[in-house]
């Protein structure tokens, strides 16, 4: 410890002091501002103030996934159906049809994210169909990024190619952690092979950023699994790396109540996970 780095007792006591649970800052306005409150008017009195100089971003949410991991906060559910995602996409693209009735104007679209769930639990075809349908809508000639959340498992040489064709140029892959233990706590089994072969296969077909998600904070984890992950997927040379501390809160997501708490590490361990990790990455 350095003669600067504040003492064990000095930061048990800031986590005693300020531990508290907090919305993540993943979007504007975070989560907890999304509420009744906020209808049909204000959602179309928002569309109707859109700058019409400026191009505009589109965010396609896919709510599928082929499993469902037990830490995860996102809006979403494991589904095997084809047909049940297909008939999403005619969802979207009806959905794009009245915001563009909404706003009453041509709209140029400067990116477009595709997220999740899965994105990738889409098929190929779907994919370009989803895309084709926005190429008939929108102006995509400013376009300057497409990106997706991808599932490594659930990636295939087809989708990727059909990625590559629609100009996918960003992409971010949920890695959390390569711990087969960790991994068995949280349902998620993913072999770092499959990573290495995801990355090489999707800068094959044009992607030039590439994003890793790692987390903290997991059933069974410790500083030396952070660590250790970090060193493999460090060796893929992402563009960047998104580490998040796992938000436990099964009141809210009830699939989490299958991960043991008596598993998940204190605010004193998580902290110096988060510490190990910034150290490791910084240096």
């Amino acid at each position: 410890m350095s003669p600067s780095s504040p003492s064990r007792a000095s930061v048990r006591d800031l986590i005693a002091r300020y531990d508290a649970h907090a919305p993540r800052y993943t979007s504007y306005p975070t989560a907890a501002q999304f509420t009744p409150a906020v209808g049909p008017g204000e959602w179309a009195d928002w569309l109707g103030r859109l700058p019409s100089d400026r191009p505009v971003s589109l965010y396609l949410h896919l709510p599928f996934c082929k499993r469902l991991c037990w830490y995860c906060g996102c809006n979403t559910r494991a589904v095997n159906r084809a047909g049940v995602i297909s008939s999403y996409v005619d969802l979207l693209l009806r959905e794009a049809d009245l915001v563009l009735a909404r706003i009453g104007r041509p709209v140029r679209v400067g990116s477009i994210h595709l997220g999740g769930g899965t994105p990738n639990m889409l098929s190929p075809d779907d994919l370009e169909r989803l895309f084709a349908g926005l190429s008939a809508r929108f102006d995509l000639g400013d376009c300057f990024e497409i990106a997706a959340e991808l599932d490594p498992e659930v990636l295939t040489q087809e989708w990727v190619e059909a990625a590559g064709q629609i100009g996918l140029s960003r992409a971010s892959m949920g890695v959390q952690d390569l711990s087969p233990r960790v991994q068995a706590a949280v349902n998620r089994p993913e072999r770092f092979e499959t990573i290495r072969w995801a990355a090489e296969a999707l800068r094959g077909q044009g992607v030039t950023s590439l994003n890793l998600d790692l987390m903290y904070g997991l059933p069974l984890q410790a500083v030396e699994n952070v660590i250790t992950t970090l060193g493999q997927v460090t060796t893929l040379r992402p563009e960047r790396i998104a580490l998040f501390g796992y938000a436990h809160v099964p009141w809210m997501k009830p699939h989490q109540r299958l991960i043991n708490d008596a598993d998940l590490p204190d605010a004193e361990a998580r902290f110096a996970q988060s510490q190990a990790a910034a150290r490791y990455l910084v240096g």
